[in-house]
């Protein structure tokens, strides 16, 4: 849950949330790492949003597509998460993977690691 102070000085509102948070998102760097990874991996939209959303009841239309993930891959593919710019050209999984590797390089990736394990320590690091 967000909290939101206002400075009794400057008037200025300050919002407040739990460490790890996406800027502007409502789930963790790492929840958005992991889903991406797992979706770069050959996930299906609704297998990645049953590992991540906590939301158990959904509509009709996000029986078999998670839309918010769509608009994370959207949002990387513009550079707005983790200061990553993904090329436009690529599809969806290929942003996802690349975004994926991104941060799983920032995490130090050993290899034979798991990539989605280091994608969430690198976006820990990134955020």
């Amino acid at each position: 849950m967000l909290r939101r102070y206002r400075c009794r000085a400057c008037r200025a509102v300050i919002v407040v949330g739990p460490r790890g948070l996406a800027r502007r998102r409502c789930y963790s760097a790492g929840a958005i790492a992991l889903a991406l990874s797992m979706y770069a991996r050959g996930q299906t939209s609704r297998a990645v949003r049953a590992a991540t959303s906590p939301a158990r009841v959904v509509g009709g239309s996000a029986v078999e597509r998670w839309s918010t993930l769509v608009r994370w891959i959207e949002a990387a593919r513009r550079g707005e998460f983790f200061g990553l710019w993904a090329h436009c050209a690529l599809g969806r999984r290929s942003v996802a993977e690349r975004v994926m590797l991104t941060l799983a390089a920032r995490a130090g990736h050993s290899f034979g690691a798991d990539l989605g394990e280091s994608a969430f320590a690198g976006a820990a690091i990134a955020s």
